[in-house]
This record gives structure tokens, sequence and C-alpha cells, in this order.
């Protein structure tokens, strides 16, 4: 990789990290909303008519990228800077692990953690995730043959909405320069539920079948594939990483 005297624009996997100074890094997930423009019941956040109560996704496969501290150092512009892969880290080893994270439990957002270890030091700009379809344990589990789960609310009506996809979800930094790894360092997967959530009018769900629920998932007895189509697609800009 030239410093300094060539520049490039694209990524590339880079396994030759081990020879470059690295720093404790620690990645958790969690949720958030502008909140100060929504409704609240009950401490959950309304958006745009849901009521979530609880939130719980799947994640394996984790990979960061980011523009090596070297590189910077030489003065080349961030934007200008071949990324790396974190791969062959022993934060990316646990990283790659399948687990299921709880984003907001009976009404309350919570932090999980994703991954800890050793990452290159530099700036991270994005993080690239499959989401994880549990298949295993037990059937009563709400996150068992589900890569993603929300429960809650809509107009009164217990509403849950699911994704099965193992789709690969990139998210992007907060900012352009992304965030900084020099030493210790703590960053955040944030999902944001207005993004998540955006265009669509959850007071249009219905419950077909009269079960007295209100279910938004693949094959549902409820249809409302309009709106699970919307929001399968808003999820690859709902997802960002930020510095805890």
């Amino acid at each position: 990789m030239a410093l300094g005297f060539l520049t490039f624009s694209c990524s590339q996997d880079d396994d030759a990290n081990m020879d470059e100074p690295q720093s404790n890094v620690a990645l958790s997930a969690t949720t958030e909303s502008s909140g100060s423009s929504n409704a609240r019941m009950n401490d959950r956040v309304i958006v745009n008519g849901f009521a979530t109560s609880q939130f719980a996704v799947g994640t394996k496969d984790v990979e960061m990228r980011y523009a090596a501290k070297a590189d910077l150092l030489a003065g080349i512009s961030i934007g200008n800077i071949s990324l790396r892969t974190n791969v062959n880290t022993s934060f990316h080893n646990e990283a790659s692990k399948s687990r299921n994270v709880i984003l907001v439990n009976n009404g309350d957002v919570r932090v999980s953690t994703i991954a800890e270890g050793r990452s290159p030091q530099g700036n991270y700009t994005e993080v690239n995730f499959r989401l994880f379809k549990k298949t295993d344990g037990s059937s009563n589990d709400p996150m068992y043959e589900k890569s993603l789960w929300i429960a809650g609310e809509i107009n009164g009506k217990v509403s849950t909405i699911w994704l099965t996809t193992e789709k690969m979800i990139k998210a992007r930094s907060q900012n352009a320069a992304g965030v900084e790894v020099d030493g210790d360092t703590e960053m955040i997967l944030s999902f944001d539920m207005d993004k998540l959530f955006a265009g669509i009018d959850f007071n249009t769900a219905v419950d077909a079948n009269g079960d007295g629920r209100i279910d938004i998932g693949p094959n549902s007895a409820d249809g409302n594939a309009a709106i699970l189509t919307r929001i399968e697609s808003n999820l690859e800009t709902a997802v960002m990483l930020k510095r805890k």
C-alpha cells in the first residue's frame, strides 16, 4: 500500500495488520430516536404510531474497516485512503461469532456488548455485519427463527415486527473522519428508530386474521407486506457507528 505518493478511493482487504500498533477496542449496540419529537407512553418511544417495548437483533461476521494510522500521519486525506479491514485480530475473532443483542427490554433502552479485543489503531469509518437468524434453542424464544424482532403496540393492540433474512448491513461512521482508535476505545452501533420506521404510518397496519394481534413479518397472516418491505429497506441506512 503506497503512502503519500499514490492515493486510492476503493477499499481493500489487508491481513497484515498484525504489524500495526493496536489498542483495546469494545463495540456495543443500542437504539435511539429523536425522543423530543416523538410521543412517549409508559417510557416507550412511539415512532410513527409504533410503541416499542422489545427490540433484539442477531449479528454475526462483524468486520470493521479503518484508515490506518500510518496513512493518516503521512498526510493522506481520509477520503483518499484505501481502507483496511481488521480481520485476523482478537477483536474480529470475537465479533465474528453469532449472537443476539438486546437493544430495548421492557421499554428501556439497553446497551449490549458485541465484542471486545485488540484492533489496529486508525480511524474507523465502516462496520459490516450480517444479520443472524437463530435456529437453535427453544421455539418459545421470541428470537427463534428470526434475525430481528421488535415487539410493542399499535393503537393499544399488541404488535410484532420481525425479519428472517441474514442480509449484510453496512454501517458508516457518524462523521467522515470516523472514530479514532489511539488507545482504549469504546464504539457503538446505533440503530436509529426514526430512520428504521421512516415513511411508515403504522395506523395503516391491519390485523387481517382477527386474532387480536398485528403481525408484520414474512408470510404473516395479517399481510402488511408493504410495511415490512419498507422496514427492511430502511435498515440499510438506519445503523450508524459512533464513539460511545
